[in-house]
């Protein structure tokens, strides 16, 4: 990839990746509850799944999930599904006990395997999106 070709798909993929998306909204989330510094490192795990992603991508799993449109859409139902199981619990929840969850501390590695299984469950979001 040439010099200019690189520094217009560098900003390009930072433009995407910022849209609003489950895993962005769920870093907004964790940051406003249990701070900055705990988000971005609870976002370690976010990151861990997109290098498992690109990990894939490069050892040309990729094409397969390309190619084998039941093993994506398998991928993308565990995700969804993961996502309708947040959103019950969140639906289910005593809105008296937040008050409570706010002020009990809740550990850096619960809160990255939260963001690990969000970005790994939804292929679709993050590194797969595709500038135009």
């Amino acid at each position: 990839m040439d010099l200019a070709t690189l520094t217009l798909f560098l900003p390009a993929c930072f433009a995407l990746n910022m849209a609003p998306g489950p895993n962005n909204l769920l870093s907004v989330s964790n940051s406003t509850r249990y701070g900055y510094r705990t988000s971005c490192v609870a976002g370690i795990g976010r990151l861990l799944a997109f290098a498992g992603m690109i990990a894939l991508a490069s050892a040309g799993l990729a094409v397969v999930l390309q190619t084998s449109e039941l093993l994506f859409y398998g991928i993308k139902i565990l995700g969804a599904a993961y996502l309708f199981y947040l959103a019950w619990q969140l639906w289910r929840a005593n809105p008296e006990a937040e008050q409570a969850a706010a002020t009990a501390p809740i550990g850096v590695l619960a809160l990255a395997r939260q963001e690990f299984l969000v970005a790994a469950g939804n292929p679709s979001d993050g590194q797969y999106k595709q500038p135009l």
